[in-house]
């Protein structure tokens, strides 16, 4: 006598990508941590090279300018920083690559979308 072994219903897939609705590369697909949520939001205080010792170059400057543009002062979804390269280490830091390089992000909790800080981004040294 054999009794078959039913087996219980597959559990749905954890969200492996995200669909980025922000940007240049919108309606693109990004991989993203499951640990990355939606919910959880950050604002970007300083972008900055953390320990390493920059190149005073016209790529590494436009590079940190592009970043330090796009970033700092805004506030964003978990997912979003991380569909964008970002990943985010703990409450108060994340890693940005762009261009070739590492950079540092400063970041903080938010409660939710806010609007950018004032004197943030373009122009700041």
């Amino acid at each position: 006598m054999s009794t078959k072994a039913t087996t219980p219903p597959a559990a749905p897939e954890a969200q492996e990508s995200y669909i980025v609705s922000e940007g240049k590369k919108r309606g693109s697909t990004r991989d993203v941590r499951p640990e990355a949520a939606f919910d959880r939001y950050y604002t970007v205080l300083r972008v900055h090279a953390g320990d390493a010792i920059l190149t005073d170059n016209w790529h590494t400057n436009e590079v940190l300018d592009h970043a330090r543009n796009n970033f700092e002062g805004y506030t964003f979804a978990m997912r979003t920083l991380e569909a964008w390269g970002a990943m985010v280490e703990n409450d108060h830091r994340a890693y940005y690559t762009a261009g070739g390089r590492v950079w540092v992000m400063d970041i903080e909790p938010s409660a939710g979308k806010k609007k950018r800080l004032p004197g943030a981004g373009a122009g700041k040294k």
